[in-house]
Protein backbone atom coordinates (compact mmCIF):
# COMPACT_ATOMS: atom_id res chain seq x y z
CA UNK A 1 0.00 0.00 0.00
CA UNK A 2 1.60 3.16 -0.44
CA UNK A 3 2.38 5.82 1.52
CA UNK A 4 0.89 9.89 1.70
CA UNK A 5 3.26 12.54 0.41
CA UNK A 6 4.17 13.45 3.89
CA UNK A 7 5.12 9.82 5.30
CA UNK A 8 7.30 9.49 1.98
CA UNK A 9 9.49 12.89 3.46
CA UNK A 10 13.08 11.15 4.20
CA UNK A 11 12.68 8.57 1.79
CA UNK A 12 11.53 9.67 -1.74
CA UNK A 13 12.19 12.21 -4.22
CA UNK A 14 8.56 12.99 -5.18
CA UNK A 15 8.37 14.42 -8.98
CA UNK A 16 4.59 14.98 -9.79
CA UNK A 17 3.27 16.41 -13.23
CA UNK A 18 0.51 18.35 -13.51
CA UNK A 19 -1.25 19.73 -16.81
CA UNK A 20 -4.23 19.89 -18.54
CA UNK A 21 -1.99 19.39 -21.85
CA UNK A 22 -1.92 14.99 -21.95
CA UNK A 23 0.90 15.67 -24.23
CA UNK A 24 3.03 17.08 -22.23
CA UNK A 25 2.44 14.97 -19.19
CA UNK A 26 3.05 12.24 -22.17
CA UNK A 27 6.26 13.04 -23.16
CA UNK A 28 7.35 14.24 -20.01
CA UNK A 29 6.88 10.61 -18.47
CA UNK A 30 8.10 9.17 -21.69
CA UNK A 31 11.35 10.57 -21.09
CA UNK A 32 11.57 10.02 -17.89
CA UNK A 33 11.12 6.43 -18.09
CA UNK A 34 13.96 6.17 -20.56
CA UNK A 35 15.84 6.18 -17.41
CA UNK A 36 14.12 3.87 -14.98
CA UNK A 37 17.79 3.11 -13.23
CA UNK A 38 17.89 6.81 -12.86
CA UNK A 39 15.08 7.16 -11.10
CA UNK A 40 15.36 3.91 -8.67
CA UNK A 41 18.89 5.52 -8.12
CA UNK A 42 17.78 8.85 -6.67
CA UNK A 43 14.60 6.74 -5.10
CA UNK A 44 12.11 8.52 -7.07
CA UNK A 45 8.43 8.43 -7.29
CA UNK A 46 6.69 10.01 -10.23
CA UNK A 47 2.73 10.75 -11.02
CA UNK A 48 0.46 12.85 -12.59
CA UNK A 49 -2.32 15.00 -11.69
CA UNK A 50 -4.52 15.80 -14.40
CA UNK A 51 -8.51 16.85 -14.08
CA UNK A 52 -9.36 15.21 -11.01
CA UNK A 53 -6.96 12.20 -11.18
CA UNK A 54 -3.97 11.15 -9.93
CA UNK A 55 -2.38 8.46 -11.80
CA UNK A 56 1.07 6.56 -11.60
CA UNK A 57 4.26 6.94 -13.88
CA UNK A 58 6.98 5.05 -11.71
CA UNK A 59 5.64 4.14 -8.55
CA UNK A 60 2.55 4.31 -6.44
CA UNK A 61 0.25 7.23 -5.89
CA UNK A 62 0.51 8.69 -2.69
CA UNK A 63 -2.44 7.48 -0.37
CA UNK A 64 -4.70 10.21 0.99
CA UNK A 65 -3.94 13.07 -1.80
CA UNK A 66 -6.45 14.45 -4.78
CA UNK A 67 -5.85 16.59 -7.39
CA UNK A 68 -7.30 19.74 -5.77
CA UNK A 69 -5.56 19.76 -2.52
CA UNK A 70 -1.90 19.30 -4.70
CA UNK A 71 -2.74 22.15 -7.07
CA UNK A 72 -3.36 23.85 -3.75
CA UNK A 73 -0.50 22.84 -1.64
CA UNK A 74 1.90 23.53 -4.86
CA UNK A 75 0.27 26.67 -6.08
CA UNK A 76 -0.56 25.21 -9.45
CA UNK A 77 -3.56 26.44 -11.39
CA UNK A 78 -5.60 24.04 -12.67
CA UNK A 79 -5.81 25.44 -15.86
CA UNK A 80 -2.26 25.46 -16.63
CA UNK A 81 -0.63 23.23 -19.58
CA UNK A 82 2.07 21.75 -17.63
CA UNK A 83 3.86 22.04 -14.28
CA UNK A 84 6.29 19.79 -12.79
CA UNK A 85 7.26 20.04 -9.57
CA UNK A 86 10.01 18.00 -7.78
CA UNK A 87 9.96 17.81 -4.04
CA UNK A 88 12.94 16.55 -1.81
CA UNK A 89 13.59 13.82 0.25
CA UNK A 90 12.97 17.00 3.31
CA UNK A 91 9.38 17.64 1.85
CA UNK A 92 10.38 20.69 0.28
CA UNK A 93 9.45 21.99 -3.50
CA UNK A 94 12.85 21.96 -4.94
CA UNK A 95 12.71 22.70 -8.42
CA UNK A 96 9.50 23.54 -11.10
CA UNK A 97 8.95 23.70 -14.42
CA UNK A 98 6.21 24.96 -17.14
CA UNK A 99 7.50 22.67 -20.07
CA UNK A 100 9.08 19.41 -20.63
CA UNK A 101 12.44 19.14 -19.98
CA UNK A 102 15.48 16.41 -20.87
CA UNK A 103 15.30 13.97 -18.29
CA UNK A 104 19.11 14.57 -17.55
CA UNK A 105 18.16 18.12 -16.61
CA UNK A 106 16.00 17.01 -13.63
CA UNK A 107 18.82 14.39 -13.07
CA UNK A 108 21.31 17.39 -12.71
CA UNK A 109 18.67 19.30 -9.96
CA UNK A 110 18.65 16.23 -7.78
CA UNK A 111 22.59 15.07 -8.36
CA UNK A 112 23.52 18.31 -6.75
CA UNK A 113 21.07 17.86 -3.93
CA UNK A 114 23.07 18.00 -0.46
CA UNK A 115 21.38 14.42 0.31
CA UNK A 116 22.07 13.04 -2.72
CA UNK A 117 25.85 14.64 -2.78
CA UNK A 118 26.16 12.74 0.77
CA UNK A 119 24.41 9.46 -0.75
CA UNK A 120 21.35 9.49 0.30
Amino acid sequence: MAQSLSELQWQNRVLILFGTDGTAIEEQSSELLTGRDALAERDMLVFTVAGDRLDPVYGPVPDGEDAQSLRARFGVDPAAPFTAILIGKDGQEKWRADSVVPRAEIEAVIDAMPMRRAGR
